[in-house]
């Protein structure tokens, strides 16, 4: 058996036979005030003897995570087998207030360093990947260096710097609750068609937020698009190469107060970047015809919505129903996906006493260029087999998230990849997973 088989195969393990009884622990514990002193403080490493906490009161935040995200093909797909991928970050945050007297500003530093396979590009072909932790070079790169800061009684909030545009445009509030690749961050058939990058890749850029009521704002940026920024070798590559400028807007309304939150968002992108066409060749006829280079289109955009709603909240606790949505649509002439809608929920606090628990739904599916499709099959007519005709992919995912104490949680899932790869080559596959973090 392989590493990574034995990998997914201890971890799954783990979770069935461990997790209930630590969770049962871990209650009992709480009740008796009877735990260890490492078991219930927030971090595995806890206060390094009172340096964590001076550290922060003169102005300096460290955090560090591992987590790791297991992967198996349980039924469909050409072959069973399974992979492993794990993420180290190491966070580092300056309060300027408190080191240099300038008033509601920090600097933020985020190493990170992956390692590990993955089954979407190893057996799937999938673009909506299994394992998000997969992907960026999988190496040891500076995923954060920036300049932040409040002003107008924070009313106004800008950033400068070395940032993923994912961090801060087209996200979904309070969803990055799932393995697949598909939703945490600025949605994965975004990202494939606008040229954005997300965590822990990063571009030169800046951004401004502004609140022009309590309930509303309006977000801009312009972000240097260099297309390869998430290689192997570009990890410390801080240089302003670049082919174009990234310029995404939003405009957001948070409604519904404490009780029951809402968020709604619309937005837009336009990358200056030259692009290939998905079907024209360089003189205007059918590239899989042809078989001449694609013509290159100056620039490309695309549009999305976001709502994401407090549905049910139960009384006098933090247990709530959260729902989301979103959609998104790419221009005709060079994006890979012309449409794409994310639909989910998730119930926190899944029972009386596992308030930090929760259960989690996701449903993505995103349909391929219709032009890029036409290309495909006429170069299919032209050499069979060639490439491979793409028109639909989708994804549903279910989790259960254990929060085991307060530095450890685990995430058992499956995932139900439908249509891998566009093609249909592939057959449907459902896949086991598990997500597990710690926090030093």
């Amino acid at each position: 058996m392989r590493p990574t088989s034995c990998s997914w195969l201890l971890q799954t393990l783990l979770v069935l036979l461990c997790g209930p009884s630590l969770m049962v622990f871990a209650r009992h514990a709480s009740a008796q005030q009877a735990a260890p002193e490492w078991w219930n403080r927030p971090t595995l490493t806890g206060d390094w003897g009172g340096l964590r906490t001076r550290l922060k009161q003169h102005g300096i935040t460290i955090n560090a995570h591992y987590a790791s995200e297991s992967a198996g093909i349980i039924s469909g797909s050409l072959r069973h087998t399974a992979r492993y991928t794990q993420q180290l970050d190491l966070e580092t945050l300056f309060d300027l207030d408190r080191l240099a007297g300038i008033h509601d500003a920090q600097v933020q530093l985020t190493l990170t360093d992956r390692s590990g396979r993955s089954l979407s590009n190893d057996v799937l072909h999938n673009q909506f990947s299994v394992q998000e932790l997969y992907g960026a070079g999988q190496n040891f790169r500076l995923a954060e260096l920036n300049f932040q800061q409040d002003l107008d009684d924070r009313r106004i909030h800008y950033e400068i710097g070395w940032s993923p545009v994912g961090d801060d445009f087209a996200r979904l509030p309070d969803f990055c609750k799932f393995q697949n690749g598909v939703i945490c961050g600025h949605a994965n058939a975004m990202t494939t068609n606008s040229g954005a990058h997300n965590f822990p890749t990063a571009q030169w850029g800046a951004h401004v937020k502004v609140h022009v009521t309590p309930v509303f704002y309006v977000a801009t940026g312009v972000y240097l698009d260099n297309p390869d920024a998430g290689n192997s070798n570009e990890g410390f590559n801080l240089s302003f190469k670049h082919t174009g400028e990234f310029i995404p807007v939003e405009l957001g309304w948070h409604t519904g107060g404490d009780a029951l939150p809402g968020d709604y968002m619309i937005g837009a992108y336009y990358n200056s970047a030259d692009t290939p066409d998905v079907y024209d060749d360089i003189n205007g006829m059918p590239a899989g015809l042809t078989g001449a280079p694609f013509i290159e289109r100056n620039g490309r955009w695309g549009g999305y919505g976001i709502a994401s709603q407090t549905v049910y909240r139960v009384p006098d606790t933090s247990r709530n129903l959260r729902l989301g949505i979103m959609a998104g649509m790419g221009d005709r002439a060079t994006a890979r996906y012309s449409h794409f809608v994310l639909a989910g929920g998730v119930w926190q606090g899944t029972f009386r006493g596992r308030d930090q628990d929760f259960v989690s739904f996701v449903f993505a599916w995103a349909r391929t260029n219709p032009r890029l499709t036409r290309f495909q099959r006429e170069r299919d007519s032209v050499m069979p087999g060639a490439v491979g005709i793409q028109t639909y992919e989708g994804i549903v995912e279910v989790d259960y998230g254990a929060q085991i104490t307060p530095w450890l949680k685990l995430r058992p899932n499956l995932q139900y990849v439908i249509h891998p790869a566009g093609t249909g080559t592939i057959p449907d596959t459902l896949v086991a997973g598990l997500y597990a973090q710690v926090t030093f």
